[in-house]
């Protein structure tokens, strides 16, 4: 590696000191034993790259350790060359990179529910996989799971209440079995013993875990853990094979062993759970195939947390190109209005306004989150387009624009903000300019969680100061290839 290109310690390595030795076990399959003088150089070496560094820098760090005596290079060097063919020393950049990567399950919603099994040891593994994956968790356990593990290592994990009975309230969750089934994305029973899964096949909710399972609308993952025999006994089949007729997710076992028998006479069988990375790819494929519920932020402060911290292209109304009937109407109203002012109110990304100014418009672009702004911003280059910090309801611009652009904003304003709205819009648009909405039909908006729009809403709305042209069938495309209906509204300002 070259000494100008930062190291730095593996995230694991296997080292063991004893004495004044230090065997380093690599991962290139050696073993390889340092004594004295060498195993002190090694350790000073590793503790040095505890943060990543050049040569020249570790170099000065074993200088200030020595006082200033003389330190050996080419003994240094060869250590170096030595710890990075054992897999000890890393680029610092392919060690940051994992770390760096994107979450991605960031703030799916998930229960994990905990039965009776003995693989429920491994609970706490897949637990901190779903949190390093992004997840939020809350934790579910049946009485006889707790003889496995203890509620108070899940809580120390996820720091959220392990809720353990059907009875097991707070001022959160009044009615667990209830609200943990309403808030769940996804539910995941790992392990699912034969008992809890018996009692989910013929619909008994009688404990927490079976019950959360009868309420949830959510996808359901059921992860059977017994032995060989007892899976494909003609009760547990049965069981099984009414879990996959209801559209739940039966997760195939793993080669383990029966506990029950002694450890030295112990044979591998199918049947055990999957360990917790096998378990933690199945609820990731699931959700990825599960459309991430929208809960529309209520204020400027829940907008900006949202653009803040949340993976941006996975937003539900974030699309890289522009909608392909609003390019066409910007080209349109270019045509008509050359060199014109646009608003593009709530820009979010700043998609609509990007488009509006290579159609050679004027552009101003809102919004009332910062960090949305600055996204649009990064987004648009260099393209002269003034973004501005306002919110739409009691805005601070001036008026005189030609037109003004609205993709997603209305809907998902409080009926109570609606008249502001089109009084702000009023002001903002000069007569016979050009208003342009587009919202979510009556189909799409319940699942969207937005307030659907008709042309009777808009006109009862905005038919004071404007007149509605045209409304035409269209969509709201998003991630994934989602796009919920909407329609298209086109209004002038009346002279």
């Amino acid at each position: 590696m070259p000494p100008g290109v930062p190291r730095v310690r593996a995230g694991v390595v296997r080292i063991v000191d004893h004495g004044d030795a230090t065997t380093v076990l690599g991962a290139d399959g050696m073993t390889r034993r340092f004594d004295g003088d060498s195993a002190a150089l090694l350790r000073a070496v590793l503790d040095a790259h505890a943060i990543a560094c050049t040569r020249d820098q570790l170099l000065a760090s074993l200088r200030a350790i020595a006082e200033g005596g003389e330190v050996p290079e080419a003994p240094v060097d060869e250590l170096v060359a030595l710890l990075e063919r054992a897999g000890v020393l890393v680029p610092a950049a392919a060690a940051e990179a994992p770390a760096a990567a994107a979450r991605p399950l960031a703030g799916r919603r998930v229960v994990v529910a905990i039965t009776g099994a003995v693989a429920a040891v491994d609970a706490p593994a897949l637990v901190r996989g779903l949190l390093a994956a992004g997840c939020e968790l809350r934790i579910a356990l049946t009485r006889t799971a707790r003889r496995f593990v203890t509620p108070e290592v899940l809580e120390a994990l996820t720091h959220q209440r392990a809720y353990r009975g059907l009875w097991d309230r707070d001022a959160t969750c009044p009615v667990p079995h209830v609200n943990l089934a309403e808030w769940a994305e996804l539910v995941v029973v790992s392990p699912a013993s034969a008992t809890s899964i018996a009692r989910i096949a013929r619909g008994d909710a009688s404990d927490l875990v079976s019950a959360i399972v009868c309420a949830t609308r959510a996808p359901v993952v059921i992860v059977p853990s017994m032995n060989d025999a007892m899976r494909t006994s003609p009760a547990v089949a049965r069981n099984l094979d009414t879990l996959r007729g209801d559209g739940r997710h039966v997760v195939h076992p793993a080669m383990g062993v029966e506990v029950a028998h002694r450890p030295g006479q112990r044979a591998s069988q199918l049947g055990p759970a999957p360990p917790a990375a096998a378990v933690l790819d199945v609820v990731a494929h699931v959700l990825s195939r599960e459309p991430r519920p929208v809960v529309v932020p209520a204020g400027a402060d829940e907008w900006e947390r949202v653009y803040a911290t949340a993976p941006l292209p996975q937003l539900p109304w974030w699309s890289d190109a522009l909608d392909d009937d609003l390019d066409a109407l910007l080209a349109e109203l270019a045509a008509a209005h050359a060199g014109a002012r646009l608003v593009d109110l709530g820009t979010g990304p700043g998609t609509v306004a990007i488009g509006a100014a290579r159609r050679g418009f004027e552009v101003t672009a809102s919004d009332v989150s910062p960090s949305a702004l600055a996204v649009a911003r990064r987004r648009a280059g260099g393209l002269p387009i003034l973004f501005v910090l306002d919110d739409v309801t009691r805005s601070q611009l001036r008026g005189g624009f030609d037109v003004a652009h609205d993709r997603g904003l209305l809907h998902v304003l409080p009926r109570a903000a609606w008249p502001a709205y089109a009084s702000q819009l009023a002001r903002l648009v000069v007569p016979g300019g050009t208003l342009v909405v587009k919202a979510h039909d009556a189909s799409s908006a319940p699942a969207c969680g937005t307030t659907p729009l008709a042309a009777a809403d808009v006109d009862a709305l905005l038919g004071g100061a404007f007149e509605l042209r045209r409304a035409t069938a269209s969509t709201l495309p998003g991630p994934g290839g989602r796009a919920p209906a909407a329609t298209l509204f086109v209004l002038a300002r009346r002279v």
